[in-house]
C-alpha cells in the first residue's frame, strides 16, 4: 500500500472513525470529553456596476453551515468539522474542513486528516502560504482554503518546534457561470498535470518556527503540487487547470520594537508556471510596517497603521499580480464590549496605478451573534492584466454568523 493510499483513506474513513469513537468512548471513559460547536453564517452580496458577462448576476445570498465536533482526553484529541454551503449562485459544496486525530506520542505530537494550515505573518499577500489548496466558490477575489489530506508529525527542535508533512493534492474550486468576479471562459471539470506533477504526488514540506525574545521567525521548505495552477483554453471553449509541481523555500518573520512590529515574507520557488504560461524561477516577498497607537484621547479605542510593499522578480510575468504593489492601511478596536473593530486597506499595483480599496467592520450584537459587513472598491483594474477581467467587480457584502 502506499504513502498516497493510506492518507486518502485515513482521510476518507475519518468521519467513520470518529463516529465509532464517540460511541464506544463517550459513555464509557469518564475521563474523555465531548465538545459540540459551530456556527452558521447567512451573507447576502450586491455587485452595483453592470456584469462583464452573460448569464452574471447582481446579487447572491448564500449559508454556509460548520458544525463542529470533538473528543478528546489527556493524549489525544478526534475533531470533525464538515462544511455545507449553497445558495442563489447555484454552487454548493460539502466537503470536510477539519476531520482529524491528533495524538501526543511522547514529546511528539500526531496529527492524520484533514486540516487547514496557516503560515505567514503579513496583511495584504502571504506568499509563504502554499499548503492548502483554494475554493474560489464564490469569486476568484474571495477565495477559502480546502482542507487537505496530510500527516503531521510536530516535535520540539531547539528553541522552535518542527513540522513534517505529507499532504495529498486537492483540487481548486472555481466560480460557476452565474457568479460574478471570474473569468469570462467557463471552468471545465477536468484538470491535468504538467511540470513533473502527477496526480498521484504527495508533496513533502518541513517548517521550523521558534520566538527569540522579541523575533517569531518561520523557515520553511515545500514541494509539491502548486495551488496556482495555469489555465489552458479548451477546443471545447472551457478553461482546464494545468497544475505544476513546486519547490519553494521561505522566510516569514516578525519582529516588535515597543508599539512598532517589523515583518516579512521571503520566497524562492522554481516550477511555477508565469502569467503567460512558461516556468521560471523567481523570487517575491512581501516586507511590511505596523505602528499602533493605544487609548486615542482617552477613549479606549486602539489605532493600528500599516503599510506593506509586495515585490516579484518575473515583474509584468508574475502569475499573482503583487509584482511592485503598495498597501497601507489602518484597523481600529473600539475595545468595548461588542468587540466592534472596522479595517480599511488601500493596495496599488505601482506599475499601473490598479487599485483597490477594501473596507470592513466587525460587531458582536450579542453573545452568540456577529455581524460584518465590507466593501470592495477596484480602480483602473483594466490596466493590470492580471486583474482586468474584474475590472466592475465593486461589491458590498453583509453577513450574519451565528455561533452555537
Amino acid at each position: 500500500m502506499t504513502l498516497r493510499t493510506i492518507i486518502c483513506r485515513a482521510a476518507a474513513l475519518m468521519p467513520a472513525a470518529f463516529v465509532c469513537l464517540v460511541a464506544l468512548k463517550a459513555p464509557v471513559a469518564a475521563e474523555s470529553a465531548v465538545k459540540q460547536r459551530g456556527e452558521a453564517t447567512f451573507e447576502a452580496s450586491w455587485y452595483p456596476r453592470s456584469a462583464a458577462f452573460g448569464g452574471q448576476k447582481n446579487s447572491f445570498f448564500h449559508v454556509e453551515v460548520q458544525p463542529e465536533l470533538s473528543v478528546f482526553d489527556d493524549t489525544t484529541e478526534w475533531v470533525l468539522k464538515p462544511r455545507i454551503s449553497g445558495g442563489t449562485a447555484g454552487v454548493g459544496v460539502v466537503d470536510f474542513r477539519e476531520a482529524h486525530v491528533t495524538s501526543r506520542i511522547g514529546e511528539m505530537d500526531v496529527l492524520v486528516g484533514n486540516t487547514i494550515l496557516f503560515w505567514g505573518k503579513v496583511e495584504s499577500y502571504n506568499p509563504v502560504d502554499v499548503v492548502n489548496s483554494l475554493d474560489y466558490g464564490r469569486g476568484l477575489m474571495r477565495s477559502e482554503k480546502l482542507g487537505a489530506p496530510m500527516a503531521q508529525v510536530s516535535l520540539p527542535i531547539g528553541s522552535g518546534q518542527l513540522d513534517l508533512l505529507a499532504i495529498d493534492f486537492v483540487k481548486n474550486i472555481y466560480p460557476g457561470q452565474a457568479l460574478r468576479e471570474r473569468v469570462g471562459t467557463r471552468f471545465g471539470k477536468q484538470i491535468i498535470f504538467s511540470g513533473g506533477a502527477s496526480k498521484n504526488d504527495i508533496g513533502q514540506a518541513a517548517r521550523w518556527s521558534a520566538y527569540y525574545g522579541d523575533v517569531d521567525l518561520g523557515l520553511s521548505w515545500f514541494r509539491g503540487i502548486g495551488n496556482a495552477p495555469r489555465l489552458t483554453a479548451q477546443s471545447n471553449g472551457t478553461l482546464r487547470p494545468d497544475y505544476s509541481r513546486i519547490n519553494q523555500m521561505a522566510l516569514d518573520i516578525q519582529y516588535l520594537w515597543g508599539d512598532t512590529a517589523f515583518k516579512g515574507e521571503l520566497i524562492h520557488r522554481k516550477g511555477q508556471y508565469d502569467r503567460i504560461g512558461t516556468f521560471k524561477k523567481y523570487r517575491a516577498g512581501v516586507l511590511g510596517l505596523e505602528h499602533s497607537f493605544y487609548d486615542i484621547a482617552n477613549s479606549g479605542s486602539d489605532l493600528v497603521l500599516l503599510t506593506e510593499y509586495a515585490f516579484d522578480s518575473r515583474n509584468s510575468l508574475s502569475h499573482t499580480g503583487f509584482q511592485n504593489d503598495l498597501t497601507i492601511g489602518a484597523r481600529w478596536l473600539k475595545n468595548d464590549i461588542d468587540d466592534t473593530e472596522a479595517l480599511a486597506l488601500l493596495s496599488q499595483d505601482l506599475d499601473n496605478k490598479a487599485q483597490l480599496l477594501t473596507i470592513s467592520i466587525d460587531r458582536r450584537i450579542n453573545d452568540r451573534v456577529t455581524f460584518q459587513t465590507s466593501l470592495r472598491l477596484p480602480s483602473r483594474f483594466h490596466r493590470d492584466p492580471n486583474s482586468s477581467v474584474l475590472a466592475k467587480e465593486t461589491a458590498i457584502i453583509a453577513a450574519l454568523t451565528y455561533r452555537y
